[in-house]
């Protein structure tokens, strides 16, 4: 991964207790970033917070529900009351959903991703910019998916939260483009991540066909979508906003 020198700055990172979060939460750190990790999940936070504080990085967690717009902004409010300030937010905790025909899908999963990813963002979002804009700009990376640009059957939540997304990137981008905060989407494929690990343990078949239809015929790093986010987040992206970044191995190039 790429060194960068985040001294003196501070992340905000939203489902950074596991997975992409996590991996991401581990190159602020290693780049002297102070850390917010977010998630819903006491114990994974306190172990996720360890971690970090015994490699040297100021850490603090905050559990959150990205459902509940208290919560958000009781992250928001800790990050800033316990740094002084916010720098860089990634958005990154979502829900999968069903895999079901139109016809026999569960309103209620529906309704359950819609909130997570879509509107989680939104409520996240809403919180960071005015933190952002106090600290004198800063930058922000939604978690999408490459079915954020493109369609999947039978992941109707999912692939319509993850496009929700990179509107909602795209819209958020322009309005403060003047501002000091870019705003970026990370469109990642398939990434070994706990999930896909435990997918791969139960459905073999079902990941290595996912896998297939990527041109590099393997799976990300956590590490690789990371070093994405990482970028998005540094000087050397500055004139990059409103951009959804596919990592993706090639799966929407082909």
């Amino acid at each position: 991964m790429i060194a960068y020198d985040f001294s003196n700055k501070v992340a905000l990172v939203i489902g950074g207790t596991s997975g992409i979060g996590l991996a991401t939460a581990r190159g602020f750190a290693r780049a002297g970033a102070a850390v917010v990790l977010a998630a819903r999940g006491e114990d994974a936070g306190q172990k996720a917070r360890a971690e970090l504080e015994a490699q040297g990085a100021r850490v603090l967690f905050v559990s959150t529900d990205v459902a509940d717009e208290s919560s958000v902004k009781h992250a928001v409010d800790a990050t800033v009351k316990h740094f002084g300030r916010l720098d860089f937010a990634v958005n990154s905790s979502g829900a999968g959903g069903d895999l079901a025909p139109l016809e026999q899908a569960n309103q209620d999963v529906w309704d359950n991703v819609m909130t997570i990813n879509a509107r989680g963002v939104w409520l996240a979002m809403r919180h960071e910019i005015p933190a952002m804009l106090a600290s004198g700009g800063g930058a922000i990376v939604n978690v999408s998916s490459i079915y954020g640009l493109a369609g999947r059957p039978a992941h109707h939540a999912y692939v319509a939260s993850k496009h929700a997304v990179v509107g909602l990137t795209r819209s958020v981008a322009l309005e403060y483009a003047t501002r000091g905060i870019r705003v970026n989407a990370l469109c990642a494929g398939v990434t070994r991540t706990p999930a896909m690990r435990q997918a791969e343990a139960y459905v073999p078949d079902v990941v290595q066909a996912l896998v297939n239809e990527h041109p590099m015929k393997r799976m990300a790093t956590e590490e690789e979508v990371a070093g994405a986010a990482l970028w998005l987040c540094s000087d050397a992206a500055g004139f990059v906003t409103g951009t959804p970044l596919a990592v993706d191995g090639g799966f929407l190039a082909a």
